[in-house]
Order: C-alpha cells, then sequence, then structure tokens
C-alpha cells in the first residue's frame, strides 16, 4: 500500500500538534458556494478528518467562473453532495456527510421546521462552523445556534461587488446586528470572481488557524478589504483599526 505523504509539508509548517487538533474537530461548512467550498477544501487538505456540508441550492453554470470544486458536469446536482465527493476525492479517508437544505431563517433552524433534525443537530454539535450563507438573516440564524454553545468556535466570510467597489469581509465569532437582516447579501447576484472569492476563504482559514493557537487571544477577528473599480486596493480593515490607502 503506497504512503500517504500528501499532509507532511503541511505538518511541517503548522506542527504536529496543530494538524492533530485539526483531525481531531468537526466542522461545519454552511453555504457550498464560492466561499464555503473553498474553505472546505482548505481544511481537507490541512488534515481536517470530519466535516458536516449544508446547502440547498444546484450547481449553476454561473457558479463556475468562482468555485474550484465545481465542473461543467456537475451543474444541477446538489452544490453540497457534489462537494462532498470532490473531498473524499482530494481524501478518501476523510468522514464527511452533506444536508441538501437551506438555514434560511431564524425560525426554520431553532424551531426545527422545515429543518431536518440531523442537519441542525450537525451545526449545534460541531466543534467549528463557517458561515458562508448569500444573506444576512441566515447568517444571524447560524450565529443564533452557535451561541447557544458558548466554546463553540464560529467564523463569517462573504464578498460582495456594488458600486464599482468589490470588497470581502471575515469575523470571528460575529454577532450581526438586527438593523443587517434585511441587507444585500453576498452570492451569486454579485457577481463576485474567483480571485477575491479565493483570498476571502484564504483569509477566513488563516483567522481559524489563528484562533486554534491562539484559543485565548482577542486579535485578528475582523478583516475587510475593498478594491476599487480598477482593482487597486482602496481600503483595508483589520481588528477594528481603519488602514485607509491612498
Amino acid at each position: 500500500m503506497r504512503e500517504n505523504r500528501m499532509l507532511t509539508r503541511t505538518e511541517a509548517a503548522l506542527g504536529k500538534q496543530l494538524m492533530d487538533r485539526l483531525a481531531s474537530l468537526r466542522f461545519c461548512v454552511v453555504g457550498c458556494g464560492g466561499t464555503g467550498a473553498t474553505f472546505a477544501e482548505m481544511l481537507v487538505r490541512s488534515g481536517a478528518k470530519n466535516m458536516a456540508l449544508v446547502d440547498g441550492d444546484r450547481v449553476d453554470s454561473t457558479n463556475l467562473n468562482r468555485v474550484f470544486s465545481f465542473v461543467p458536469e456537475d451543474t444541477q446536482e446538489n452544490k453540497a453532495e457534489i462537494l462532498k465527493k470532490r473531498l473524499e476525492t482530494i481524501n478518501p479517508e476523510i468522514n464527511v456527510c452533506s444536508f441538501a437544505h437551506h438555514l434560511l431563517s431564524e425560525e426554520n433552524i431553532v424551531k426545527e421546521n422545515p429543518l431536518p433534525q440531523k442537519a441542525r443537530d450537525c451545526v449545534y454539535d460541531s466543534h467549528v462552523v463557517f458561515i458562508g450563507t448569500d444573506t444576512n438573516e441566515s447568517r444571524m440564524a447560524c450565529e443564533k445556534l452557535c451561541r447557544d454553545k458558548p466554546d463553540k468556535m464560529y467564523l463569517s466570510c462573504g464578498v460582495g461587488v456594488e458600486n464599482e467597489k468589490s470588497f470581502f469581509e471575515c469575523y470571528w465569532k460575529p454577532d450581526t446586528p438586527e438593523e443587517k437582516k434585511d441587507a444585500e447579501g453576498y452570492g451569486p447576484e454579485n457577481a463576485s470572481y474567483i480571485s477575491i472569492v479565493t483570498e476571502a476563504a484564504s483569509v477566513a482559514f488563516s483567522m481559524l488557524i489563528h484562533h486554534l493557537k491562539n484559543s485565548d487571544s482577542d486579535k485578528f477577528r475582523q478583516y475587510y478589504k475593498e478594491y476599487d473599480a480598477n482593482f487597486t486596493i482602496s481600503k483595508i480593515e483589520l481588528d477594528h483599526k481603519n488602514l485607509q490607502l491612498q
């Protein structure tokens, strides 16, 4: 049997202790589009072995411009199921389950209707939850479910394009204000593209690694990056410090 050396150089970078922790944690990715699918693949390529995927959408041809995990043959198939197959191809030894359901609102998560109990339990019971849904309402519902367990690690990540401005934002243990519930969300309607989606997922993954190694640290809790119409960086916000670029 051929030795699996996929993680050899990752362990050299992260260290065995962190690699062991990644392998032992249960992860849940809510929203398997651009940021969610990329984040899930980063987890598997870094040694994560236990994961749940939640997304009720089907792959559309417009998704192919920004999701490495999807190819044309996947169109009209459920995103979570296709991503599950992709991750199992990368590492057949992982334990991954998929749920073809939406987490649309606080009502259908907290009151468990119509969301099946097993999908809700995966969100609630996972050690780490990545929130990459398209609407602020669904993000707030996921956050509420996560906050019911004080020790849960969770982060939210989104990409948007508006008024000739491209941006992404990542938040560690967010508490989205009520007034943002009806605000425009993220997702395929905003014409996001592969480089900014990948960058957003990479920042979110770096946040996770930081907090796994520095569990008592309040640093690196927020990251916001903005590009102007010429794809020049126009603003960065890190840890609530505004670094306006001229």
